[in-house]
Order: C-alpha cells, then structure tokens, then sequence
C-alpha cells in the first residue's frame, strides 16, 4: 500500500470538514474515517495471523457508513425543509 494515501485522506478530509458546504463536511468525515481504517490495515503488519484488526476495521467501516447515511439523510432533509446548503445560512436559519 502506498504511504503517501492516509495523510492525503486526512489532509483532503480536513479541508472538506471546514468547508462551510453541509456535503463537503459528510464527505470530509467520511474520508477521515477511510484515513483512519488504511492506518489501522497499515500497522498490523503483513503476515500477522491475528484477524482481530481486521474485524475491528470492518466494524468500522460499517459503523461509518451508518453514521455517513445517516448525516446524509438528515442534511438531505434539512435542506427539504430550509432550503439551505450553507453552514453558515443553517445557523442563521435556526434563530
């Protein structure tokens, strides 16, 4: 696996996060938690025959696909609403 890919995940998935855009946020935590499951495969070396990391990483992958879909759904939903894309805007919006 090339090493160069979870400091990119992360550094994109920061600058995604502090966009003032409600998607580019999603997507930014969802590729933090990417950056972060490529650490975990990464550092369990490559002829370990523990299958704990593994699980522990699928379990990961799965709870950030819940979480993912569900910020989805409830931005999507804001948006129905509000008709507010803007970070911003949102927090005007709820006063």
């Amino acid at each position: 696996m090339n090493s160069l890919l979870p400091p990119l995940l992360f550094a994109a998935g920061i600058w995604l996060l502090l966009s003032r855009d409600w998607l580019r946020t999603v997507i930014g935590i969802s590729l933090l938690g990417h950056a972060v499951n490529l650490i975990l495969l990464s550092s369990m070396g490559a002829g370990t025959p523990d299958p704990l990391p593994q699980a522990l990483v699928l379990t990961a992958i799965v709870i950030g696909f819940g979480l993912q879909d569900f910020l989805l759904i409830l931005g999507t939903l804001y948006f129905r609403r509000h008709s507010v894309g803007d970070t911003d805007e949102l927090e005007e919006d709820a006063r």
